[in-house]
């Protein structure tokens, strides 16, 4: 009686261990530049969405509270609370949850929504590993344009 019991949870527990893992959320690091050009910084409301080739997608509605910032006059410093990020020639970093990515994510759109405009020089997307380690996940995703406004604009690398 006891071998088909053992059986039966080892079955369960090698179909089952796949299917968690697939399902289980990662948190992915966006560091975006904001170019130099003049009036490339912005306050407004900046969505961001990236996915991979095997159709994982992670949307972030409005990227705030940033991690960590590059400052070209004053080097490499956190800021506090009411920093919103998006400098002129600055580098700020943001954290975003979801659905690990199976694949490498070749795919990221912007969408702004206000009346500054906003020009992006690069993103870029690390996954937060356990260890502290951030991994790089994407292409660069250089843009060095003006956002326009209300749409989703960016870039889509992924093979079909």
């Amino acid at each position: 009686m006891k071998k088909p019991i053992i059986v039966i949870i080892f079955i369960a527990a090698t179909i089952i261990s796949p299917l968690a893992k697939a399902n289980q959320n990662c948190t992915y690091l966006v560091e975006i530049q904001t170019s130099c050009a003049p009036s490339a910084e912005t306050t407004d409301h900046i969505s961001l969405r990236f996915g991979d080739a095997a159709g994982s997608l992670i949307t972030v509605k409005h990227l705030k509270n940033p991690k960590l910032v590059y400052d070209p006059s004053h080097g490499l410093k956190r800021h506090g609370s009411g920093y919103g990020g998006f400098i002129r020639c600055g580098i700020d970093m943001f954290e975003a949850s979801g659905e690990c990515m199976k694949q490498s994510v070749c795919s990221l759109y912007l969408k702004r929504v206000g009346s500054d405009g906003w020009r992006p020089g690069w993103v870029k997307l690390f996954k937060q590993e356990k260890e502290g380690r951030a991994m790089p996940v994407s292409y660069m995703f250089y843009f060095r344009t003006f956002v326009p406004a209300n749409v989703w604009y960016g870039l889509n690398y992924c093979k079909p």
